[in-house]
């Protein structure tokens, strides 16, 4: 798979969580990329691993999303 690929498919595995109404609760970054644990609103967890820096950067512009539309 290419790095492109990898991105897309890491955005759209996001991007369903999202659409499913998870939030990003908490983010946990190693060598081996950023683990984000979302919450449904109806209690059940989720892990999503993303390894591509591309992904993790739109992970963070979910996350600003998510915080903006609390406040």
């Amino acid at each position: 798979m290419s790095d492109f690929e990898q991105v897309q498919s890491e955005k759209q595995k996001l991007d369903d969580f999202i659409s499913q109404k998870f939030r990003i609760v908490h983010v946990k970054e190693d060598l081996s990329g950023a683990w984000l644990d979302m919450q449904h609103p109806g209690g059940e967890t989720a892990t999503l691993h993303l390894t591509t820096a591309n992904a993790r950067k739109y992970a963070a512009v979910i996350l600003i999303a998510q915080e903006v539309d609390q406040t």
